[in-house]
Protein backbone atom coordinates (compact mmCIF):
# COMPACT_ATOMS: atom_id res chain seq x y z
CA UNK A 1 0.00 0.00 0.00
CA UNK A 2 1.64 3.25 -0.72
CA UNK A 3 1.77 6.14 1.17
CA UNK A 4 0.88 9.54 0.35
CA UNK A 5 4.13 11.92 -0.05
CA UNK A 6 4.40 13.54 3.03
CA UNK A 7 7.22 15.78 4.66
CA UNK A 8 9.31 13.66 6.87
CA UNK A 9 10.53 14.34 10.66
CA UNK A 10 13.74 13.51 12.19
CA UNK A 11 14.30 11.81 15.48
CA UNK A 12 16.55 10.74 17.46
CA UNK A 13 16.24 7.28 19.28
CA UNK A 14 18.79 5.78 22.54
CA UNK A 15 18.81 1.91 22.84
CA UNK A 16 20.90 -0.97 23.93
CA UNK A 17 23.09 -2.16 21.62
CA UNK A 18 20.95 -5.52 21.44
CA UNK A 19 18.26 -3.78 20.67
CA UNK A 20 20.01 -2.12 17.75
CA UNK A 21 21.29 -5.01 16.30
CA UNK A 22 18.05 -6.72 16.18
CA UNK A 23 16.65 -3.75 14.53
CA UNK A 24 19.86 -3.70 11.70
CA UNK A 25 19.29 -7.37 11.55
CA UNK A 26 15.43 -7.26 11.19
CA UNK A 27 16.17 -4.81 8.33
CA UNK A 28 18.73 -6.70 6.04
CA UNK A 29 16.24 -9.69 6.26
CA UNK A 30 14.01 -7.94 4.22
CA UNK A 31 16.17 -5.88 2.62
CA UNK A 32 14.66 -2.26 4.13
CA UNK A 33 16.41 0.65 5.28
CA UNK A 34 16.38 1.25 8.91
CA UNK A 35 13.99 3.94 8.81
CA UNK A 36 11.24 1.97 6.57
CA UNK A 37 11.73 -1.06 8.95
CA UNK A 38 11.20 1.30 12.18
CA UNK A 39 7.98 2.58 10.12
CA UNK A 40 6.62 -1.04 9.52
CA UNK A 41 7.20 -2.13 12.98
CA UNK A 42 5.58 1.31 13.90
CA UNK A 43 2.41 0.54 11.78
CA UNK A 44 2.09 -2.55 12.32
CA UNK A 45 1.99 -2.39 16.10
CA UNK A 46 -0.49 0.61 15.82
CA UNK A 47 -2.43 -2.24 13.89
CA UNK A 48 -2.71 -4.79 16.54
CA UNK A 49 -3.82 -1.89 19.12
CA UNK A 50 -6.31 -0.63 16.62
CA UNK A 51 -4.82 2.66 16.23
CA UNK A 52 -5.08 4.77 13.03
CA UNK A 53 -2.80 7.82 12.40
CA UNK A 54 -3.94 11.60 13.14
CA UNK A 55 -5.22 12.93 10.32
CA UNK A 56 -2.41 15.32 8.64
CA UNK A 57 -3.85 19.10 7.61
CA UNK A 58 -4.29 19.76 4.57
CA UNK A 59 -1.63 22.97 3.89
CA UNK A 60 -3.16 25.53 0.98
CA UNK A 61 -1.91 25.83 -2.29
CA UNK A 62 0.37 28.43 -2.92
CA UNK A 63 -0.56 31.79 -5.18
CA UNK A 64 1.07 32.11 -7.58
CA UNK A 65 3.22 35.62 -7.51
CA UNK A 66 2.99 37.94 -10.07
CA UNK A 67 6.56 39.43 -10.74
CA UNK A 68 5.50 42.71 -13.25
Amino acid sequence: MARPKSKTEATSLKMTPEVRDLWERCAAAEHRSLTNMFEVMVREHAKKLKLKPAPVPAVPPTQPTDNK
